[in-house]
């Protein structure tokens, strides 16, 4: 990089399902960096390169078809243009979706700031007439492979031009109705743009300010309110139609105008193979069976390859400890202080590290399917189902991945389509009944319940799991507690051949992002439950006198009306580093021996029936708890997960225990 780089920002901008991402991963490599964008949940990703003596911040935006305040993604598109508009546009267009694509280039074309087009899949379409395309839009239009890298130097080298001579673009007209183009006209020489609006075309900010009602913030001028409202209400008194109804009509009007002009044929040729594939993964009777194959291998591949991995890590993790242990400088330390090392910061470093192979994992396979254009066929089948709720169908993947780790099923919920869908999956994903609590499921069935009764117990519980879910969901949507639900409009994009390196640089960013937003909460949460599981320090650790003890004993009087003793609400405690460690947890608390025989005679059937309905639905551990701070963005929402969670389980566990007294049952 040379000394002294003057630095650009470079927007990268596109509706959805057009490569950008591909395009992003290949300019950038792995100078990433990501984050939120301010307020929300939403992926913020800046990757940087050097062109010449620039150095290139590319900023890539959410997907979006206009620069109108619907969705959250284009909400915050909107307000990037026009709060800190960056110094170049990079757009691109789909190839062989060129009239959809044309919406979003054509009223970024108008903002009248600098801009380059990049035609991608241009191996996919119909002959396509740059130079002429090019001309009409008054920007410089490169045709490139994305996935490939065809024509991404002759991309790179038009970029250059246009940040070194930012005048070689210019405006181009899309004709509206006269009364439209009028009031534009005479608002253009009434606003006094300020700061950042500068930057922007005068007759674009016009057209911003009738579209939108609550856009009026750094116009410095005294008195335009009421002309904006004057010249609105006249043109759709005129139009007949809302105006950006107008302006999207017009601008798609200018699309297919475009495209008729610029292509040689009217349309792109089918994509046969894309067209073959969907004959058999969309067919009426075999769709709904295929995509639930799918995702059972999916489940297989992720937890039957990582369940191994998180096992060898553990035996790691096992070997250094007992090596640690013995080394002088650490055995001469106190018991508790070797205690705190190994049973609560080691312990929680162990939890991090384990959830390594099944995040790397699922990300992996999650790409794949995304990458592939399988993603969208598959929210496509379930989206009439989760339409109920207020969802897209992408959300019922994470849901159902749920059913194996809550962890990477909260990560996974970036992929939705808006926040309020993000939102309201995080708060049930909870609710599935993951592999860690089935493992306490079966210990207990298999020592409270016949070899006959078992499975059916078994299979009531992942039952329960998916009522609530249900109900939860409705509940959800009534309280609206995340919002409306906001449009979502289906993008079937072609098949494609996922490339290693996306598919690498998306797992390696979700692995670093997992490590450093989830991975303290983690490690502080399995501490704190040491300290009270550990404290005073002149009592047995897990026992009646301990702070966690005293808590058992203290909401002894809640737990009660469940069937539940205080030794069961202390390995309850312990469930919040993780669900596996309570089984373990009640061996320390009866003290050893048979646990099995201990259970068996401290615990009565319909008690442990209640006591597993509460593991079900109750506080998830501790992991998931920072994912879900991590992916909401929000101790409110974080907050009232735990808080539904209890009561949810609360409720379930006193109506199934007290309905069970009442029938005659223990």
């Amino acid at each position: 990089m040379p000394e002294r780089a003057e630095k650009v920002v470079v927007a990268l901008s596109s509706i959805p399902n057009t490569g950008k991402t591909t395009l992003f991963n290949r300019l950038t490599g792995s100078s990433q960096t990501t984050g939120n964008w301010p307020g929300v949940s939403v992926e913020k990703k800046v990757g940087r390169f050097t062109l010449g003596e620039f150095e290139i911040s590319l900023v890539d935006l959410p997907g979006a078809y206009a620069l109108s305040p619907v969705t959250e993604e284009e909400n915050i598109v909107r307000t990037y243009f026009l709060k800190t508009p960056p110094a170049v546009i990079l757009n691109i267009i789909d190839a062989s979706n060129l009239y959809r694509s044309l919406g979003l280039t054509l009223q970024m074309c108008t903002s009248g700031l600098p801009m380059v087009v990049a035609v991608n899949m241009i191996d996919k379409t119909t002959q396509l007439d740059i130079p002429l395309l090019s001309t009409h839009l008054g920007v410089p239009v490169i045709p490139i492979s994305a996935r490939s890298g065809q024509g991404v130097p002759d991309l790179q080298q038009a970029l250059y031009e246009v940040i070194k001579e930012p005048e070689r673009t210019h405006i181009p007209h899309i004709s509206c109705p006269p009364v439209l183009e009028e009031a534009a006209k005479e608002l253009s020489r009434k606003i006094i743009p300020g700061g950042a609006l500068e930057k922007m075309d005068s007759n674009f900010l016009a057209m911003r300010l009738l579209e939108e009602k609550t856009f009026a913030d750094s116009i410095q001028k005294t008195g335009l309110a009421a002309v904006i409202n004057q010249w609105r209400d006249r043109v759709e008194k005129t139009t007949g139609e809302q105006i950006p109804i107008t302006c999207a009509k017009c601008r798609f009007n200018a699309a297919r105008g475009l495209i008729l002009e610029t292509t040689r044929k009217q349309s792109a040729p089918p994509d046969e193979r894309s067209k073959c594939i969907d004959n058999i993964l969309l067919h009426r009777w075999f769709s709904l069976p295929l995509f639930l194959l799918i995702m059972f291998l999916l489940f297989q591949a992720v937890y039957g390859l990582g369940a191994p991995l998180q096992d060898l890590i553990g035996q790691g993790f096992d070997a250094a400890e007992a090596w640690l242990r013995v080394q002088p400088f650490i055995s001469r330390q106190s018991d508790w202080l070797q205690s705190f090392l190994f049973d609560g910061l080691w312990q929680g470093l162990g939890v991090v590290t384990s959830f390594f192979p099944i995040v790397a994992l699922f990300f992996i396979f999650m790409s794949l399917i995304e990458d592939s254009g399988y993603m969208a066929r598959a929210a496509f089948l379930m989206d009439h189902l989760m339409h109920r709720l207020g969802l897209d169908g992408k959300a019922f993947i994470n849901l159902l991945l749920g059913y194996g780790c809550n962890v990477p099923a909260i990560m996974g919920t970036r992929i939705l389509s808006s926040h309020h869908n993000r939102i309201i999956t995080i708060l049930l994903i909870p609710f599935t009944l993951c592999i860690a609590r089935l493992q306490v499921f079966v210990f207990l069935t298999t020592i409270l319940f016949s070899p006959v009764i078992a499975p059916f117990i078994l299979f009531s519980l992942y039952l329960s799991s998916f009522i609530v879910i249900v109900l939860t969901g409705f509940f959800l949507k009534v309280l609206r507690i995340a919002g409306k639900p906001e449009p979502f409009i289906m993008e079937i994009p072609p098949y494609r051949m996922p490339t290693i390196s996306g598919v690498a640089l998306k797992t390696r960013q979700e692995l670093k992002d997992f490590l450093y937003r989830a991975a303290p909460l983690i490690i502080a949460g399995v501490i704190v439950v040491w300290f009270l599981t550990h404290f005073p320090a002149d009592v047995p650790a897990a026992g009646a006198e301990t702070w966690a003890g005293r808590l058992g004993h203290l909401f002894s009087p809640l737990f009660n009306p469940l069937g539940i003793h205080w030794q069961e609400t202390v390995a309850l405690l312990f469930g919040l580093i993780a669900k596996e460690i309570v089984v373990g947890a009640m061996a320390v608390i009866y003290g050893g021996g048979d646990l099995s025989n201990q259970v068996f005679q401290h615990i009565s059937p319909l008690q442990g029936l209640s006591f597993m309905v509460f593991t079900l639905f109750y506080t998830p551990c501790v992991a998931t708890i920072a994912a879900i701070k991590a992916e909401s963005g929000s101790w409110k929402i974080t907050l009232f997960s735990l808080i539904l969670g209890l009561v949810i389980a609360w409720l379930a566990s006193l109506v199934l225990y007290q309905t069970g007294l009442a029938l005659g049952l223990r």
